[in-house]
């Protein structure tokens, strides 16, 4: 198994190495002891055994008592190595500090500390009753070597000093980038919701419940709401026959969750344990959120959970609540639209209408007694304010029309944002579209354009594009959209992972959803070098099926 050096596994094989060469050349300039031939030998089967250790420790970092037990075999050998050389005259007696280095950097406090008295108690021993050829007493012998001691016991303080600095710094970037990524999922759940369609709403909800908790199963159960169609209840992890079973569950205690205001833990019976969060608007209760809990979870992980749902629960108040609110606006802009429409015809166009319909009766009643001069007089005037009340509706319906007014048309919308794109970035954007868009219901317009908008910016940002070309098909029952880019591509395989991962994906994903809110079917194909291509197919119609 080939493991990828890290930064710190290459500067340990330099400092072995480097470390090693200098005891080793030490060994060699001293004269006393075996040959220079011995000498070079056992120096080579050092270098071997060196580079040996250091394969297995970068292969073991995973597998604490395996790696213990190789720091041991290597320290055993170190000491023999040491006592054999010399003992406190060794020139391999620093050489210890390497695999001492490495249980310090990577394995507990109390194993690199016992490992390092252990070689001092071995040494000092050893070389006391065989090595003393001076007559010291063990307590002279040890002060001797004092300094020694000193060196290696301030070396692997630093060395835990400093480790400890580089485990905070690693729980502060992995503290930083969950923070990140949270923020990119709000973004996402907030965007997605915007643009999904509203009954399917839980759907998006207990998705990124699933992606923030880490756990396997999630459900957002909306309560009925009188007078008009609520949200549709959904989950995320359970299998569709169990479905139907647990909604069925959660509205045996519609009452129970109605007065509910606080974090619930709830078993169900066939269920399992659930922790719940009640969703509340400021004007109604909506239903509950809820997780399914392992039987593992301690304490301190059903507080984050409920941090969590806390927290989800009050996004998704929020973004119910902006839904409703836009539907309020939307019916008050129509109504205040279709009023002024109506104000408008009847100072204009109705008074007139109310003239020629005068005028025609009092024809009927007089046109026996008039002179035909008289007669065409009349028909005249009446032919002349005929015209002028066309004149007048034609005015009326061109102000409301902006594709015959001449105004900003969505088409046009689209155009002059890929122009403007295109000609920010240096990149060349060809649109191309058929059929007409004027009967195309709003959320189509809304949808589409947001797809255009999010995959031509991921060419550019992301696929370093130099060419994208955007084919738009638009028929009464279909619609097609095609965007091809030259970019660099990706292994699409690898985005949906990561996506999952909560580490990617996210553009992707929203037009996936988008697509699928108007019934629509999308592709995707890329490959690295080949650039990329989404393929999305919409029948025209079925989101205003489903929302019927």
């Amino acid at each position: 198994m080939n493991i990828k050096a890290t930064a710190d596994d290459k500067v340990i094989t330099i400092y072995r190495n480097i470390s090693l060469s200098l005891t080793s050349l030490m060994y060699l300039l001293d004269h006393t002891g075996p040959s220079v031939f011995y000498k070079s030998l056992l120096i080579m089967v050092l270098f071997l055994f060196a580079q040996v250790f250091t394969i297995y420790y970068r292969r073991l970092r995973k597998w604490p008592r395996v790696l213990m037990l190789a720091v041991s075999i290597e320290i055993a050998g170190l000491i023999v190595l040491t006592l054999f050389t010399g003992g406190y005259d060794s020139s391999f007696k620093l050489y210890v500090l390497n695999p001492v280095l490495i249980a310090a950097g990577s394995l507990s406090i109390y194993f690199s500390w016992s490992l390092l008295f252990g070689y001092f108690g071995v040494i000092s021993v050893f070389s006391y009753f065989f090595l003393n050829s001076s007559g010291k007493t063990f307590a002279e012998a040890v002060l001797d070597n004092g300094n020694l001691f000193l060196v290696m016991v301030l070396t692997v303080i630093v060395m835990q000093m400093v480790n400890r600095i580089k485990r905070q710094r690693e729980a502060a970037n992995a503290r930083t980038n969950e923070t990140m990524e949270h923020i990119k999922s709000l973004y996402h759940i907030v965007e997605t919701s915007s643009q999904h369609d509203f009954m399917n709403i839980g759907q998006v909800i207990t998705d990124y419940v699933v992606k923030l908790t880490k756990l396997d199963k999630a459900l957002f159960w909306f309560a009925q709401k009188s007078g008009e169609p609520a949200p549709q209840s959904r989950q995320t992890g359970w299998h569709q026959e169990e479905e139907r079973f647990l909604f069925s569950e959660l509205e045996k205690h519609e009452h129970e969750w109605r007065l509910q205001r606080e974090p619930v833990f709830k078993s169900l019976p066939g269920l399992g344990d659930f922790l719940l969060m009640p969703v509340r608007m400021s004007t109604r209760f909506v239903g509950m959120i809820g997780v399914k809990l392992e039987a593992s979870e301690g304490l301190e992980g059903r507080r984050w959970y409920i941090q969590q749902l806390m927290f989800l629960s009050e996004l998704s108040a929020i973004i119910l609540e902006r839904h409703e609110l836009g539907v309020i606006e939307n019916r008050l802009i129509i109504t205040n639209e279709q009023n002024r429409i109506a104000d408008e015809m009847h100072d204009s166009v109705s008074q007139s209408l109310f003239g020629i319909v005068y005028a025609t009766h009092s024809l009927k009643q007089t046109w026996r007694k008039m002179s035909e001069s008289e007669l065409e007089e009349q028909i005249e005037l009446i032919h002349d304010s005929a015209t002028k009340v066309a004149k007048e509706l034609r005015i009326t319906i061109y102000s409301l029309s902006s594709k015959k007014s001449g105004g900003p048309t969505w088409l046009g919308m689209v155009r002059s944002h890929l122009k403007s794109l295109s000609r920010l970035n240096d990149v060349e954007i060809e649109l191309k579209i058929t059929g007409d868009d004027f009967s195309l219901p709003y959320p189509y317009h809304k949808a589409l354009f947001r797809i255009i908008s999010e995959a031509t910016g991921n060419a550019i940002r992301h696929g370093a594009a130099s060419r994208v070309d955007v084919e738009l098909s638009l028929k009464p029952k279909w619609i097609r959209l095609s965007i091809v880019d030259d970019g660099v591509g990706f292994d699409t395989d690898l985005l949906w992972t990561e996506s999952e991962d909560n580490t990617g994906g996210l553009g992707m994903k929203n037009m996936q959803y988008l697509a699928q809110s108007l019934g629509g079917d999308f592709q995707l194909s890329s490959s690295e070098n080949a650039g990329t291509r989404i393929l999305i197919s919409i029948p025209v119609g079925v989101a205003e099926l489903k929302n019927a």
